[in-house]
């Protein structure tokens, strides 16, 4: 009967999905840390993803839908995205985590118009800025917009959490290609929406909709990101910045 009960509280566990610390989990007898540090995933983006998933795999977070508020939790637990734009769009700065299989593929992304040309140096969480945002987004639903297929992105943070309002989303966009990038030295720019190529969107998105964890990141702004939540640019003075203001369980999202 022992035995019995143990089998199907691991049965129970499997079934729920990963239980226990993200920097323990394995993939064939390798961390998955590990795998992903191989990987060339900046660090401290990377310790701040499984910190986020370790802190906040449980909780609700309350966000906007249209005109109602309602919860969105951590529901898919096999993918996760990165961006690093401390890199620039020429370089492939999107991070897709297989959190399964231990495996990372990158893809070229686009920011916002006001952020910058090719650099990344400006970002806002306000409306109309046209610029892209920074910090933990959980992903939603999918919908037919003006792009195409695209996904909702709910912003966790103080410097994202308008991202719905503002129309943030994850969309393909012509301008994110090899073609415009050998013609301008660039990516094209959207009005602050992390764009791809269509058919990278056509496949990433399906994998990530509906509760994913979406973390746009830039090294030198992401404690300036939780001081200064309306506007954030490279080369604000942090020297200020608290020494809490890394912290990635949002409890006050889970009142």
């Amino acid at each position: 009967m022992k035995s019995l009960c143990c089998v199907s509280l691991i049965l129970l566990i499997t079934s729920q999905g990963w239980a226990g610390s993200w920097y323990e989990k394995k993939v064939e007898g390798k961390l998955l840390y590990d795998l992903f540090k191989e990987a060339d995933i900046p660090l401290p983006a990377l310790e701040r993803t499984f910190e986020f998933l370790d802190l906040n795999e449980e909780k609700e977070f309350k966000v906007n839908l249209h005109q109602e508020q309602t919860t969105k939790k951590i529901a898919n637990k096999d993918y996760a995205v990165i961006i690093d734009y401390s890199k620039p769009s020429s370089s492939r700065r999107l991070y897709f985590l297989n959190l399964k299989e231990g495996k990372v593929e990158k893809y070229y992304v686009a920011h916002g118009v006001n952020t910058g040309e090719d650099e990344a140096i400006s970002f806002s969480n306000q409306m109309d800025s046209r610029k892209s945002s920074l910090g933990f987004f959980i992903t939603g639903s999918s919908y037919q917009g003006s792009h195409g297929e695209s996904l909702f992105l709910h912003g966790l943070e103080k410097s994202n959490d308008r991202a719905f309002e503002r129309a943030i989303v994850m969309h393909g966009a012509d301008y994110v290609s090899l073609d415009f990038l050998e013609k301008y030295g660039r990516m094209g720019r959207s009005w602050g929406c992390p764009a791809v190529s269509p058919a990278i969107n056509k496949k990433l998105l399906p994998l990530i909709k509906n509760g994913a964890v979406f973390y746009a990141y830039h090294k030198d702004l992401m404690a300036v990101t939780q001081t200064s939540p309306t506007i954030q640019n490279v080369g604000n003075d942090q020297k200020n910045t608290p020494e809490n203001s890394n912290k990635v369980v949002l409890e006050e999202l889970n009142p």
